[in-house]
């Protein structure tokens, strides 16, 4: 597999791949706009991914969003803990400009870093489910060790039957948000695995057949370092690719399975899954 750059974005910006000479995957009312960007063997500094992903933000920023927030991978955990990695949440209320300062003064990254493979996800919010405030904005995490985070465009209209559900099972919940019973429910469904052979997109089908409404969702996990798992149902999304050669759409993996019906209307689920070979060790 050779080196590539990789970004996902919803709602659709065909204008921003290609001012970036990115070639799209296409897979297809948006309230939220969400970004992700993914190096593979093309090193880039933890403050040229920020910037990446800043950058993105404020291409989707034209509707006046309250809120962003970015995910990327944090230090290396130290001691007897068998996983190492680690995730850093960094969200702040307002316009992207305050994330983007938030960013270059945060103390606890190291800006000059160089990683050679890495996975980061963004995110600008318009409040629908609770006011505009760090602890309700995207991404959202499982838990206090951010096992699993998740950023959403669209809406989940049986949320609060799963709260409940996931309240009953001993999770506990921080936002007002809709958009929080998705990490929560993929946390569980990782807790209950059968075996350890689960793979991510497993986790994530199994998860987005409890979901209802309209969503693209992408999900970046500590415990798959290397892999980004976007999905989507109803809300658009779209992925952009550049690579050193030619690429077909065939190299990004795509899964296409059934939804539920609604209103006579069967509804199709697609999970694409951007993975990073394990032979890459940085």
């Amino acid at each position: 597999m050779n080196s590539k750059d990789a970004v996902v974005c919803s709602p659709v910006n065909s204008a921003y791949m290609a001012s970036e000479g990115l070639s799209s995957v296409s897979l297809s009312p948006s309230l939220k706009g969400i970004f992700a960007y993914l190096n593979y063997q093309v090193p880039r500094t933890r403050k040229e991914i920020f910037e990446t992903l800043v950058k993105g933000l404020q291409r989707l920023e034209y509707r006046g969003y309250d809120s962003a927030g970015v995910a990327v991978d944090g230090p290396k955990k130290t001691g007897n803990d068998h996983n190492q990695n680690t995730i850093c949440l960094i969200k702040k209320t307002g316009k992207v400009k305050a994330l983007d300062e938030e960013l270059c003064k945060n103390d606890l990254l190291d800006l000059d870093e160089k990683l050679f493979t890495h996975f980061g996800i963004a995110h600008t919010r318009w409040a629908t489910h609770g006011e505009p405030s760090e602890v309700n904005s995207h991404p959202h995490r499982s838990d206090k060790e951010n096992e699993f985070v998740v950023i959403h465009n669209g809406i989940i209209t049986n949320y609060k039957e799963l709260k409940a559900y996931l309240i009953n099972k001993g999770y506990e919940f921080e936002s007002e948000t809709d958009t929080e019973v998705i990490p929560k429910l993929i946390k569980y469904v990782y807790d209950n695995r059968e075996n350890e052979d689960i793979g991510f997109s497993t986790l994530v089908e199994r998860v987005i057949q409890q979901l209802e409404g309209a969503f693209a969702l992408v999900f970046k996990s500590r415990h798959f370092p290397r892999e980004a798992v976007c999905t989507r149902r109803g809300s658009p999304l779209l992925i952009g690719v550049r690579s050193e050669y030619e690429l077909s759409t065939e190299d990004i993996p795509i899964q296409y399975n059934n939804a539920l019906f609604k209103e006579g209307v069967q509804q199709k689920n697609s999970i694409i899954v951007l993975t990073a070979p394990a032979t890459s060790t940085q």
